[in-house]
């Protein structure tokens, strides 16, 4: 059994903090293929390509979608946009309430918490931002706000130094191998989450952690 000393805890954003988008995001998309008369396939494939310059807030939401319809030989009319940008961000925003728990858990056992996340600052301000569940962050590492994206280095090496301290002290928990490969090659304890509780169940044990609450039962 592994037994690191962790002082802070970082989270990603979607599929971590959220519930896994992969369903919601299918959805929005085809129901958007069919409206256009898109190729739901090469849409995605649009969709992911770009997503990038988005995160870094190199490309506001317009340039956004307005390229992924290029890509596509399409056009998109800009009074389109906001409405394809707010089903875009609800696939993106429902929270996941167990893992808010734990986080809570968490901080009242004196771990140091942290949000290391791809977002545009606008994706931030709007969801995260008016959050009451923001206040469980004490640092909050946003790409946009940045110009950096993960898996690029320096935004990994900028959560570490925020906490001033080893980054062998830091747990980092992110749903892409890619982010946790960079991660851990700059010495944090980085993880590939799954789903809450498989993913407790591996790390718990190793790092000392507090384990989950029980799922809530709706009566």
């Amino acid at each position: 059994m592994t037994n690191h000393r962790i002082h802070t805890i970082y989270f990603d954003f979607g599929n971590v903090l959220t519930l896994p988008s992969n369903g919601y995001l299918t959805q929005f998309l085809n129901r958007t293929a069919e409206k256009y008369h898109l190729s739901y396939s090469k849409l995605r494939e649009a969709y992911e390509k770009y997503r990038p310059f988005y995160d870094r807030d190199t490309w506001d939401t317009e340039r956004y979608w307005k390229a992924i319809f290029i890509a596509l030989d399409s056009t998109v009319d800009s009074n389109d946009i906001p409405l394809l940008v707010q089903e875009d961000d609800q696939c993106w925003s429902q929270m996941n309430e167990a893992t808010l728990r734990w986080i809570q858990v968490l901080r009242d056992q004196g771990f140091d918490i942290g949000l290391l996340t791809n977002m545009p600052v606008r994706f931030y301000r709007s969801v995260v931002e008016p959050a009451p569940w923001k206040e469980l962050f004490q640092y909050q590492v946003v790409s946009g706000a940045l110009g950096l994206i993960k898996p690029e280095e320096d935004i990994f090496r900028y959560a570490i130094s925020l906490t001033g301290k080893p980054a062998d002290g830091i747990l980092y928990l992110d749903d892409i191998a890619i982010h946790v490969e960079t991660a851990s090659r700059l010495g944090i304890r980085a993880h590939q989450f799954t789903d809450l509780y498989d993913t407790a169940k591996r790390i718990c044990p190793m790092y000392s952690l507090p384990v989950p609450p029980a799922p809530r039962v709706l009566s």
